[in-house]
């Protein structure tokens, strides 16, 4: 299998991945399930639509495991789409600590991981850190033609976004030199120490 990089847009409700080899293979996945009950001071619901936390123990484990599933003794780099902060809705605590259940998970494997945040993955790949969803989309099937890209979920072309970011990072070559819009994005990202990743 050749050497890869994993991106990945974390939900509670749809966590898209993606992984790019060094010979430009785009593979993408999309973990769905039902939305959690509205609950810990978000909005007034009832009692009886309280979720239990060993129901949201349960959904972040189950998505953590899947999405740390997705990589290989092949997998170079994870790039993991970051925090919006400021964002008001979509369940940030329970978010937040999905991504730190992954993040504990590739940092013990010892797999090297890069965050990047929402305008900085939307900047780079479309050329407007406050790009829209269809805009993201537009550009990464522009980047990576021939898989059939602009059809997939918003959240597997995050993924594949993210995926890009990371193996420019790296100095792969790829067909996504041609339709990248901004390199200079890519230095107002996390990234791991260069030699921590074998190219």
């Amino acid at each position: 299998m050749a050497p890869s990089v994993l991106g990945g847009d974390l939900s509670l409700t749809s966590t898209g991945a993606a992984q790019i080899t060094d010979t430009g293979h785009v593979s993408t996945w999309v973990k769905t399930t039902d939305p959690l009950p509205c609950h810990q001071g978000h909005r007034p619901c009832p009692d009886k639509h309280h979720p239990d936390l060993i129901e949201v123990h349960h959904r972040i484990r189950s998505i953590a495991l899947w999405f740390t599933g997705l990589v290989t003794v092949n997998t170079r780099l994870v790039v993991l789409e970051g925090p919006a902060h400021g964002a008001q809705n979509g369940q940030p605590d329970e978010r937040s600590g999905l991504r730190w259940l992954i993040l504990d998970r590739l940092l013990r494997a010892e797999v090297p991981v890069a965050v990047l945040n929402p305008t900085t993955v939307k900047g780079y790949i479309a050329g407007n850190g406050h790009a829209a969803k269809a805009d993201v989309k537009r550009a990464v099937a522009a980047c990576w033609p021939g898989f059939g890209l602009g059809g997939k979920t918003d959240d597997e072309c995050d993924a594949v976004a993210c995926a890009t970011a990371g193996t420019d990072w790296i100095g792969w070559p790829g067909p996504y030199l041609d339709g990248r819009r901004g390199a200079g994005w890519l230095k107002k990202a996390q990234w791991p120490e260069r030699e921590a990743v074998r190219a």
